[in-house]
């Protein structure tokens, strides 16, 4: 039990640390406007402040891009230890709802767009992961929404549709009604969505359009979590 109750602050702590560096990033990120504006990687085309990430070499960027880097990076691999050791995704029953929402947001950066962030090892990775995250979320040990998320980014850097809509890239709201950014049939994602038990897209739609971002690690999600099935 102790063990278990450590291993849940740590990934509690990792979730922190990580966020604490992207707070930096943004803090610091319009110190270094002008001169990246000049630099070659400036054009890739990345939204601002992320672009900053892209900094070659990686070994001359700004401390705090170097750090966000790091700290992704570092957490992937730990994350893979754990998985390794237990053999599952570390679910609620060892690390509680608090210790399994710290798990999936650094699996979930490591999907990042920013090619330095996701890399092609750590999308591989997430890749690997989303089998046991499946597997995690049919018996209640990881929340649906985390399940969606990592299916649904992985689709968005294949360049293919959603099967969730879940990510704020798949549709913008228009007057309250959902702008898709490619073309999707909603009965076929509001069936996808009840299998593993979210609510229907247009609830959704409601709630983004009153300014909720419905991020999978904020409390009062539309869904409370699934009963343990184990």
């Amino acid at each position: 039990m102790r063990r278990a109750e450590e291993l849940r602050a740590e990934l509690i702590g990792r979730m922190n640390t990580d966020g604490e560096a992207v707070r930096a990033l943004l803090a610091t990120a319009d110190e270094y406007r002008v001169e990246f504006a000049a630099r070659p990687e400036a054009s890739a085309g990345i939204d601002w402040p992320y672009g900053l990430l892209e900094w070659t070499p990686p070994e001359s960027a700004p401390a705090t891009v170097r750090r966000v880097i790091t700290v992704v990076h570092d957490n992937a691999e730990r994350l893979g230890q754990i998985i390794t050791q237990y053999g599952e995704w570390p679910g609620r029953s060892l690390v509680g709802e608090d210790g399994a929402d710290a798990a999936w947001l650094i699996l979930q950066h490591c999907g990042s767009g920013v090619p330095t962030v996701g890399t092609p090892e750590l999308l591989a990775f997430q890749r690997r992961c989303l089998p046991l995250l499946e597997q995690a979320a049919a018996i209640g040990e990881a929340h649906p929404r985390h399940l969606a998320h990592i299916a649904d980014n992985l689709h968005a850097r294949a360049g293919e549709p959603p099967e969730f809509a879940v990510l704020m890239s798949a549709y913008s709201v228009v007057d309250g009604q959902p702008v898709f950014s490619r073309p999707l049939d909603v009965r076929t994602v509001d069936r996808r969505r009840g299998e593993i038990g979210l609510v229907p897209l247009a609830e959704d739609v409601r709630r983004r359009a009153l300014g909720d971002p419905l991020s999978p690690v904020a409390p009062g999600l539309p869904e409370p979590w699934p009963a343990l099935n184990r």
